[in-house]
């Protein structure tokens, strides 16, 4: 179903951007996150290590800025001591950036939401793995602040932050607010880039 979701939204985004846009990028990106999460009654939580795997669409209008859509399966979550014990909750996301996108030559600088859907929540102590899903709500809500470097042949590198704005945790269950936060470095490639602006400087 998720699937379904972000193919049709990518499809519309396509069709309803391309014919008003100057440049159209489509294309492949991934890499790793550096994540860890703030609880409200827990302190000294270290950050974890996952990853991020997904596409993107890139819209410059005829303006000053173009729009960004992604969509991205990430891992996510933190480390903590908890009654002596050593706690790894680890989180896996459906993540959907929406990000207005202004480039300066081969750099860019990008913010705007990101919305999640929680797919799967595990929690680890003293290397006994259980199910912690039940303890959370399904979506997310972010912000994303980042920049990135055009490099060739299609290639390119995005380094943004991603900080929580809305509690992950299900109140009815436990007595504490969850929020998500990570650092992420990606690889991206374009499977297509039309630049009708430099296209029209060659005729």
């Amino acid at each position: 179903m998720i699937k379904k979701i972000i193919c049709f939204y990518s499809l519309f985004a396509l069709l309803i951007f391309s014919s008003y846009s100057q440049k159209f990028e489509l294309g492949l990106k991934g890499g790793a996150n550096f994540a860890t999460q703030k609880i409200s009654n827990l302190t000294s939580i270290e950050s974890v290590t996952g990853y991020h795997l997904g596409g993107f669409l890139y819209f410059k209008l005829p303006i000053l800025f173009g729009i960004q859509l992604e969509g991205q399966y990430s891992t996510q979550g933190s480390e903590f001591q908890f009654n002596q014990f050593l706690n790894k909750n680890s989180l896996n996301y459906i993540n959907l950036p929406l990000l207005i996108r202004t480039d300066f030559g081969p750099i860019n600088l990008h913010i705007g939401p990101q919305f999640g859907v929680l797919l799967d929540a595990f929690q680890t102590i003293n290397g006994i793995k259980s199910t912690i899903k039940n303890q959370f709500v399904n979506r997310d809500f972010s912000l994303i602040a980042g920049m990135g470097l055009r490099l060739p042949s299609g290639f390119g590198l995005t380094i943004r932050y991603v900080k929580g704005l809305s509690n992950i945790t299900d109140l009815n269950i436990l007595n504490s607010n969850t929020k998500n936060t990570m650092f992420q470095i990606s690889l991206k490639y374009s499977i297509i880039r039309n630049d009708r602006k430099k296209e029209k400087t060659n005729e």
